[in-house]
């Protein structure tokens, strides 16, 4: 009993964990990213949880546990049934896997070096220069006007992008574009 303890991490330090998940799925880029995304906000909660969890302990969690840290949809609680994890973890996978598929067939095609997917590969640039800023403001105790607005202007300049790429003329070529709608 006493093996299984010390192998086992601690309760809490998942708890924590799982909470701070849950915070990562308020952030409105995040958020806007995932609405335009195969995943519904419950697959990609249960997909987090599965894979940070495991990857910071270096141990296997049961799914009952897990499924006990995910929230329950429309509540303020804590936990679902182990079934009703895996369902959706099972979706949520499905879901990753016919995106990264799609990347693929698109790579495969050599639509990838097409004009069209530019800003994509632009917001993703961005995106990833906002994850640093914000990794290196992390470390930081107090932080300055200066870093506040950076981050603000930063995410308002990227939701802003995001909102532009919603738009259903995205996928189109530049000749398409300017041509009259036959749809």
């Amino acid at each position: 009993m006493s093996e299984k303890s010390t192998t086992q991490p601690d309760r809490k330090a998942i708890k924590n964990l799982a909470s701070g998940t849950k915070q990562v799925l308020k952030e409105p880029i995040l958020k806007k990213l995932q609405e335009g995304s195969t995943l519904s906000t419950t697959q990609l909660e249960t997909l987090l949880i599965d894979l940070v969890v495991e990857d910071n302990f270096g141990s296997h969690i049961t799914y009952e546990d897990k499924a006990s840290y995910r929230s329950r949809t429309g509540t303020r609680t804590r936990g679902v049934s182990r079934g009703a994890y895996n369902r959706t973890l099972t979706q949520a996978r499905r879901n990753v896997t016919r995106c990264l598929y799609t990347m693929l067939l698109l790579a495969y095609l050599g639509l990838f070096e097409s004009t069209v997917f530019r800003p994509f590969e632009e917001v993703a640039g961005r995106i990833g220069d906002y994850r640093r800023i914000r990794d290196i403001l992390a470390g930081k105790t107090e932080l300055t006007k200066e870093d506040l607005e950076s981050v603000g202007v930063t995410e308002r300049t990227i939701m802003s992008i995001l909102e532009e790429l919603s738009s259903s003329l995205v996928l189109k070529s530049e000749l398409s574009r300017k041509k009259p709608n036959d749809e």
